[in-house]
Formats: structure tokens, sequence, C-alpha cells
């Protein structure tokens, strides 16, 4: 049953009982006064009958020294025409309450009432089939005899106007009961109307548009059920934006790692197929074998450092102290193969300082960064990596000579999933999220990624280091060697 009919149906059933009631009560209160205003009437009336018979039956009994049941009729037909009792009936029973005369058949041979000895007026209300009558009673003295007189005036019209009254009260509460149903079902619809909008609201929540807001402005209950509605819908959004961006954040890893693994892979592939189909000294080999073991296990520790860099947005590792040499030299033995099989040169111009980094996550920036100017270059272009101190920290700046970057991009081109060029990057199996990573990876290390690029000449990007000294930096005894030393 719908909220609105469940108070319509209530409300009605209390007010067609408290309404039955109210009339029952009332009609009966009028009954019983029209009852108590007949009944004066009524003993009034036989006052004056015992009075005239008391007279006749006196004046028999002196002149007649007895009163016979023919006399006795004679005087109880004058004495009701004189109290103009006409269309009343009586009877007159003796001491023994036994029938002396009676103007009608209906009463019985003994009287009834036992309270006439105690009372000298009783009365009881009879319904003979479609008659109803006032059955009165009383003790009349007459010198020293004593008779019951027997009365019963009509009483149809009293209970054709209870009658009546019960018709008009029936009547008055059928059509307060239908128009208190066609109230309360207009009030109670514009009553819940807020709970139809809750309920709505809820629906569109469930079908997945978490933004939606119950717009209640009562100020009841309803109204505070709405704006506890509201913090829920909003905590329930929050935690799906939160579930949502876990989400995305873990398939950004899938992409990102896949991207990140690229570079290094095709390096690997280099090495490995130099010695699959190049007959090298042992010397060359070694090498060769060494740089495929090194950037295995660095692939390895990369890929748990990119899951707690994007997936898990961790923003403390650990900086270690080094030369600056030695991290870009490693990062030149892992783009030469990949430059040369593309025609293009790497030049190098590397201030030796110590710096302060985390290995595994700057070689990827680096490399990354080298990728990029890669793929902007054409064959017989040059690539150059310079490093050098400046204002208390050491720059390291990639500068391509390629197809450069319009000045309207730049703002957006760390953005994940950001191509300038779309149509060459994934010929070129790009996904646009190298300098997202690589510009957390820039601010893993306090700086960011800078771009200054012309359409046509080339681009340079460039970041800073943070020196020894930082307290964010911790000595590694592994990496502070001089590799001139």
């Amino acid at each position: 049953m719908r909220f609105a009919l469940k108070i319509s149906v209530c409300t009605v059933l209390i007010v067609a009982v408290l309404f039955a009631a109210f009339g029952h009560a009332l009609i009966a209160r009028s009954f019983s006064s029209a009852l108590s205003f007949r009944v004066r009437e009524a003993e009034a009336a036989y006052s004056g009958l015992a009075s005239s018979l008391e007279a006749e039956i006196n004046v028999l009994n002196v002149y007649y020294q007895s009163t016979g049941p023919r006399m006795l009729r004679e005087v109880l037909d004058r004495s009701l025409r004189a109290a103009n009792l006409s269309d009343a009936v009586c009877a007159l029973y003796d001491e023994n309450r036994s029938l002396l005369v009676a103007n009608d058949d209906g009463f019985s041979e003994q009287l009834s009432y036992s309270a006439l000895t105690e009372r000298r007026f009783v009365y009881t209300l009879i319904h003979d089939g479609d008659s109803s009558l006032l059955d009165t009673a009383g003790c009349v003295p007459i010198g020293t005899d004593r008779y019951y007189l027997n009365v019963r005036f009509p009483a149809d019209d009293l209970f054709d106007v209870r009658r009546s009254e019960v018709r008009a009260f029936v009547s008055l509460h059928l059509v307060t009961v239908a128009v208190c149903i066609g109230a309360m079902l207009l009030i109670s619809y514009f009553v819940s109307r807020p709970v139809r909008t809750l309920t709505k609201a809820t629906q569109l929540i469930e079908e997945g548009q978490y933004d939606v807001r119950a717009d209640v402005k009562s100020l009841d209950e309803i109204g505070d059920l709405a704006l506890s509605f509201n913090a829920m819908a909003e905590s329930i959004e929050q935690k799906v934006s939160t579930l949502e961006g876990y989400a995305k954040q873990q398939k950004d890893f899938v992409a990102n790692f896949s991207h990140e693994l690229k570079t290094p892979m095709t390096s690997i592939i280099g090495y490995a197929d130099m010695l699959r189909s190049a007959e090298l000294d042992e010397e060359d080999a070694f090498m060769a074998s060494n740089f495929i073991f090194s950037e295995g296990k660095r692939l390895e520790a990369l890929s748990l450092k990119l899951m707690d860099l994007v997936v898990l947005d961790k923003d403390e590792f650990e900086l270690v102290r080094g030369y600056a040499r030695r991290v870009l030299g490693h990062v030149m033995a892992v783009v030469t193969p990949m430059l040369e099989q593309h025609g293009l040169t790497l030049k190098t111009d590397i201030e030796q300082h110590q710096i302060l980094y985390e290995k595994d996550l700057l070689l990827t920036l680096i490399t990354n960064l080298i990728d990029n100017a890669r793929k902007a270059s054409e064959p017989g272009k040059t690539i150059e990596l310079s490093g050098r101190k400046q204002e208390g920290r050491y720059r390291i700046t990639v500068t391509d000579h390629g197809i450069g970057i319009p000045q309207e991009e730049l703002k957006r081109i760390t953005e994940a999933f950001f191509m300038v060029d779309k149509s060459r990057s994934r010929a070129q199996h790009g996904a646009g999220l190298g300098l997202a990573i690589g510009n957390k990876i820039a601010q893993l290390h306090g700086s960011e990624l800078h771009f200054e690029s012309q359409v046509g000449v080339g681009t340079t990007v460039w970041f800073d280091l943070p020196l020894p000294g930082d307290k964010r930096g911790k000595e590694a005894a592994d990496e502070d060697a001089d590799p001139q030393e």
C-alpha cells in the first residue's frame, strides 16, 4: 500500500470512528432529554388523573358505601376526560395489585412493578409491534384503601424523532467520510511528495548517476531525511570516485609500464641480436651479456617502483648520492644502439658532479626524453644530452632538432594520454604516457619538466636534480665512486 494511501485510510478510519461515537452520544443525549421531558409531562398528567380518581371514588364511598367494577369504569372514563387524556389507556389495581378495571385489554391481571412500595411513581418504555408506549404506574391512597394506577401514554413520536436523527446523522457521516477521503488523499499526496523525490533520487543513484541530490525544502523530519540522504549520496559519490580512481591508476600503470619497458627492451633486443648474429670477441660478448643482465635487473626493480609511483601515488623514495657521468653513461649505453638503428647521433656534454637521485626512475626519465627526441627527429639529425651545475642544482637537458611542438600544446604536454601528433605517435607505438610519468619522476626529485620548443626547429627539455646536502639524500657506498678515479 502506498504511503499516501496509508495516511488517508488511517486518518479516515479515525475520523469515522470518532464521528460515529460522537454522533451516537449526541443522539442518545437528545433522546434522553426528550424522554425526560416526556416523563415529566406524564408524571404531571398522572398526578392530575390520580387526584380526579381520588375525588370520584371518595364521593362513591360516601353515597354508596362501596364501589363495583362498573362504577369504577365510569369513574375512570370521566377522570380521563377531565384530565384531557382520552388518547391514554389505564388500569386500576387493588391493594393486592390485582386488576380491578381497565379501558384496554393489554393490561395483565397482576401489576408487575415491585418498586411501587418504595416509590410513588415509576415508568418504563414498552415496544409493542410497531407502536411504542410510556408505561407509568403509581400508588393512589383513597381513604383507608390503597389503589395502584397504571397509565400508558403514546411514545411513537419520541422514537420517530430518534429514527429521523439517526438517518440524518448517517447521511452526514457518509458525506463527511467521503469529503475526508478526498481531502486526505490530496493532502497526503502533497505531504508525500518529498518522499517521492527521495525515491526518484535513489533510483537515479541506483542507475549510476551518483551526482544526483534530493531537492527537498521542507523543514520537518522529511527535510532532515533529505539532508541525511544527500550526505549519504555525497559519501557514496566520493567512495565511487575513489574506487574509479584506483581502477584508473591500475589501468594507467599497465599502460605506463608497457610504455616504459619499450625503450629498454629495444636495447636488450639489440644487444641480444648482436650476440646472436655477429661474431664478437670475448670482451664484447661479455659486455653485451652484462648489459642485458643489468638491464633485466633494472627492469625488475623499475616495475616495482613504477607501481609505487603510479598506482600507489607514492612520493617518498630514497635518493642516493652518485656521480652524474656514471648515471648518464649508463643512459648512453642504453640508447646508443636504438639511435644508431634510426640514423641518429647522440652528442653529450656532461659536467662531472655529485648528485642525489633515484637510480632506476632517473634512468627511465632520461631514456624516455631521448626516445621522444628520437621520434621527433629525422635520420641524420643530432640529439644533445647535457648536464651542468646551475643555481645550486644539477640541470639535465635533452635537445633535439626535430619537428618541434606548437606553443599552444606545450602546457598540456605532460597530461596523461595527450599526444601532440597522434598519428605519428601511434605509428611509433606511443601512448602519450611517457611525459606524464616523467613529470612525476621529476617532481620526485624536487623539480618539473620544462619545455622550450619551436615548430620546425626543435625542442629542449630540462629538469633539475638536488645536490648532496639536501635532507632527502642518503649516501650509498656503491654509488659514490668517481668513474674517472
